[in-house]
């Protein structure tokens, strides 16, 4: 071959390199391009699909949002109604363009939009809380079972609350104590301390009861919440003697599932239940130690733990307490921790005992046969005659209301109701001496007895000479400055 030949066919041969080159190349390209196309294709099916998914779960959502019972509604950082669901507008009788953007005040009123503001601000600081109130809905008190959580966004950040109210009147109306109380009571002790109540009522401390067993601390209790800003919250009640030591901080504070033995599921304790209203703790002083230092915890930092959590909670509940010990000798004999004490003892009102009011029998004997009549489901009226009043004003009480009521209670069932016979109050007309009953004092000291009867004695012998000291101290074998001493340390009134 000549040179040219050669040049020529080194030419062709680089030219098929290339072209082969550039061929395989191109097949590279497309099929890179074509793997490309499948995924673009799947990325698309997989977005149509998610959009499908979306547009199906938001449906669903729209659907049990619209179709809810339950009032279901969201509200932005300035704590106005961004989104309300049918329920809520057909509740309050308004459109729901009308509700977007207001506020409870303008919705409930100001005493009510008060405590929700409350509330809310403290799920835009990242609390989840359930409570119970009570608000007027077009002029009718309506109790909702409520909980409201923060609504977040992409980055995490609190962008509003998200709330569900269950109307629970009925079930509220069924809890509300059966005892119809009276307007007011004729004698001078009573209302003293009803007045007492009224202005203890208003502010939002821990109020300490003091008085005998029966006299009545818990309704003074219900008294004082009723009469507070807290009046439209939930009221619980707890004795603390009857709950088993075992049993009473998961009753009071509540428990994980697995804290302990048969603890299967989470339960809220007494002070969860109460959010934005009262608890009421009868018999204070029958706490355990251990409680007692939890409890004090609780009224300097208004949160606690469940037993078996490690997060703490926080609680806007009032705590009205209540013994019939003398605490101060408790504190001083161990028994009651000191601080607790002084912590408690902000505000503090003692319940005068039955003996001390007598005048106010007639209407408690009213109040509390109107309840026994229903509750016995009577067929005829009870009629009570100025001698059997007359009896009962006599008698000496030792088991206060308490003892008013079984009295009473036991001549509704041997009489079947009409007139009342005295027979049937079990009172023994023919003995005239005063006598004194008790118990065995499991729990109290010779001295805590002791002192229950002089009181008694004291109060007695006031009864008997028409509330004259002078008399009485002579009754009694004492001088007068002695008697004066024992009715200021035993606190009985003329």
């Amino acid at each position: 071959m000549t040179g040219e030949e050669v040049s020529a066919y080194r030419q062709a041969l680089k030219y098929a390199e290339d072209m082969s080159k550039l061929f395989g190349e191109e097949k590279a390209k497309r099929k890179e391009l074509e793997e490309a196309n499948q995924r673009l294709l799947a990325e698309i099916a997989e977005r149509k699909r998610a959009e499908t998914e979306l547009r199906r779960s938001e449906e669903r959502l729209k659907a049990i949002f619209e179709t809810a019972q339950d009032c279901v509604y969201m509200k932005d950082r300035d704590i106005r109604y961004t989104h309300v669901n049918p329920a809520m507008a057909n509740l309050l009788q308004m459109p729901v363009s009308e509700i977007l953007g207001k506020t409870d005040e303008s919705l409930y009123g100001l005493d009510a939009a008060r405590h929700l503001r409350h509330s809310d601000l403290r799920v835009l600081q990242g609390e989840t809380i359930e409570e119970e109130h009570t608000r007027l809905i077009r002029g009718a008190p309506t109790t909702f079972l409520e909980t409201k959580a923060p609504l977040h966004d992409q980055s995490g950040d609190i962008v509003g609350i998200c709330g569900m109210a269950r109307n629970i009147t009925d079930r509220a109306r069924r809890k509300l104590p059966t005892d119809e109380p009276p307007m007011e009571y004729p004698s001078r002790p009573m209302k003293e301390t009803l007045t007492k109540a009224k202005l203890v009522a208003l502010q939002d401390s821990i109020v300490l009861l003091l008085g005998e067993s029966g006299s009545g601390k818990d309704f003074m209790a219900r008294y004082i919440h009723d009469n507070s800003p807290r009046s439209s919250g939930p009221f619980f009640t707890v004795n603390c003697a009857s709950v088993a030591p075992e049993l009473a901080e998961s009753e009071l504070f509540g428990h994980e599932q697995g804290a302990f033995t048969g603890a299967r599921a989470r339960k809220r304790g007494l002070l969860e239940l109460a959010e934005g209203g009262t608890l009421f703790l009868n018999e204070i002083g029958e706490l355990s130690p251990r409680l007692q230092a939890k409890l004090l915890t609780f009224l300097d930092t208004r949160s606690f733990a469940r037993v078996g959590a490690e997060r703490n909670i926080t609680v806007n509940a009032r705590l009205i307490v209540a013994t019939n010990r003398d605490l101060e000798k408790e504190v001083s004999e161990g028994r009651f921790r000191s601080d607790l004490f002084h912590r408690i003892n902000v505000l503090s009102i003692r319940v005068p005992a039955l003996r001390e009011r007598t005048v106010d029998i007639p209407v408690l004997v009213g109040q509390i046969t109107r309840q026994l009549e229903k509750d016995l489901q009577l067929v005829s009226k009870p009629v009570f005659d100025e001698e059997v009043m007359e009896r009962l004003k006599t008698y000496h009480w030792p088991g206060n209301v308490r003892e008013l009521r079984n009295m009473l209670e036991r001549a509704l069932i041997l009489s079947g109701g009409g007139r009342i016979p005295v027979a049937s109050l079990g009172l023994d007309q023919a003995r005239t001496e005063w006598s004194y009953f008790t118990d065995f004092p499991h729990g109290r000291s010779l001295n805590d007895v002791t002192r229950d009867l002089k009181r008694a004695l004291v109060s007695e012998a006031l009864r008997r000479c028409g509330g004259s000291p002078t008399r009485a101290a002579d009754l009694l074998g004492i001088s007068r400055n002695s008697l004066n001493h024992y009715m200021k340390s035993l606190g009985v009134r003329e």
